[in-house]
């Protein structure tokens, strides 16, 4: 990207300094016309009226054109290679240039009201979602991304990754009150009976259980048995068990049911514990934190990242083709969003308004002498040489303008003092 860019500056560079030539060689080629018709004639052996004109005209045209020429070429370097006073300007006043251009973005392009209104004008969101739901741009902007994952993740090691994940879920365990997020979804649950439902789920798992491991469950009874009780009375003894715990599986779905009322109350409890009861909260988070740094975490969350970056380093495989798609179809979607929703980008405008004014306005300063700085280390040659690509090609419409104005105004005058002579 870096060359890309290096490669479309300089022939953007190569362009201009063509069209400065050329501009440069029609007004030097003026001057030597009009300097031309002055000394043909000057040594002209006929008068006349027309002649005088000409010859005045001529005059006034080399004498305007060569001042303009002057004037001109002072302004980036000493006319001819002769230093004198005040010409060069752009190189002698390099660092002042920068601090006045510095200060005067700060001031003027900076001020909060200009800044805001601009941005009020120009309805950034709605810009942004147009250019965003365009289906060539979101593939353009998915395709960039993914191709720059690769090279990102070369910069980054797998135990970096794992510390930040530990480091980013610690501090939010620290900052998150979990107990009390786990009291709300508790009572979230129990205002809509939810928690019954999951009971009843529990229910029927356990119920299932019984049924496909009953083998189980004898081979045990028997294991556990005297040896001078018969099996098929370990047998009919298990099977009693199995058989009534079942039943009372089954008898607990009735929501009537006294073991339903207890969970009813053991869930109430547990609500007012995780709320207000520092040794539940303090038990929670002291559960939350050893899972956190159990080895079996860190396994998973290595797993998982694995897992992802093999997918992120596809290139263009499978993955990263699937991966692009689904950003392109991402950043379309926040584009079609934010085009039709007006109060959305109302919101949008609202927060970039406020960004702008709390993040950017308030170091205008610092950006007026960053502007300062770079200008200030740039060489004299290099500021005049990129002053004079971008300004070079209009200043040599001064040159052509003082060349034709003065020689109109010797004409002028020479008709003024033909007049008065007669």
């Amino acid at each position: 990207m870096t060359a890309l860019n290096t490669e479309t500056t300089a022939g953007w560079e190569e362009v201009q300094r063509r069209a400065l030539g050329r501009y440069r060689l029609g007004a030097g080629l003026l001057l030597l016309f009009m300097a031309a018709v002055y000394g043909a004639t000057l040594f002209w052996p006929i008068d006349g009226f027309w002649i005088g004109l000409a010859h005045n005209g001529a005059e006034a045209a080399v004498v305007g054109g060569l001042a303009d020429w002057f004037a001109v070429t002072a302004l980036f370097r000493h006319p001819l290679g002769i230093p004198i006073p005040h010409t060069a300007i752009l190189p002698a006043n390099k660092d002042r240039i920068g601090e006045n251009l510095g200060n005067f973005v700060a001031r003027h392009f900076l001020e909060p009201e200009t800044v805001a209104a601009k941005l009020r004008s120009v309805d950034v969101a709605g810009r942004v979602g147009r250019w965003m739901s365009d289906p060539g741009v979101a593939r353009t902007i998915a395709d960039r991304a993914v191709s720059a994952v690769p090279r990102l993740m070369a910069t980054v090691s797998d135990a970096d990754i794992r510390a930040f994940f530990h480091r980013a879920l610690s501090r939010q365990l620290d900052n998150v009150n979990l107990p009390a997020v786990l009291g709300n979804v508790l009572a979230l649950l129990r205002d809509t009976n939810q928690h019954h439902a999951v009971l009843d789920q529990a229910l029927v798992v356990a119920r299932r259980y019984l049924d496909e491991n009953q083998d189980a469950i004898y081979e045990t009874v028997d294991a556990q048995s005297k040896w001078w009780i018969p099996r098929s009375i370990d047998r009919k003894v298990a099977s009693v068990i199995v058989g009534g715990v079942s039943d009372l599986l089954g008898d607990m779905t009735n929501r009537g049911h006294p073991v339903r009322l207890k969970f009813d109350q053991a869930v109430e409890e547990l609500i007012g514990n995780l709320r207000g009861r520092p040794a539940t909260q303090r038990q929670v988070r002291d559960f939350a934190e050893r899972i956190l740094n159990s080895p079996a975490a860190q396994d998973y969350l290595a797993s998982l990242w694995q897992h992802l970056r093999v997918q992120l380093e596809d290139g263009d495989g499978i993955h990263s083709q699937s991966l692009r798609a689904t950003v392109a179809d991402g950043i379309r979607s926040i584009g079609r969003t934010l085009d039709e929703a007006p109060d959305m980008r109302e919101r949008l405008n609202a927060w970039l308004d406020d960004a702008v004014r709390t993040g950017i306005v308030p170091w205008r300063r610092e950006i007026g002498a960053f502007i300062t700085e770079v200008v200030r280390g740039w060489d004299a040659k290099t500021l005049t040489d990129r002053a004079e690509l971008a300004i070079g090609r209009d200043l040599q419409f001064i040159r052509v303008n003082g060349t034709i104005v003065g020689g109109l105004v010797g004409c002028v005058l020479y008709l003024a003092a033909v007049l008065a002579a007669r």
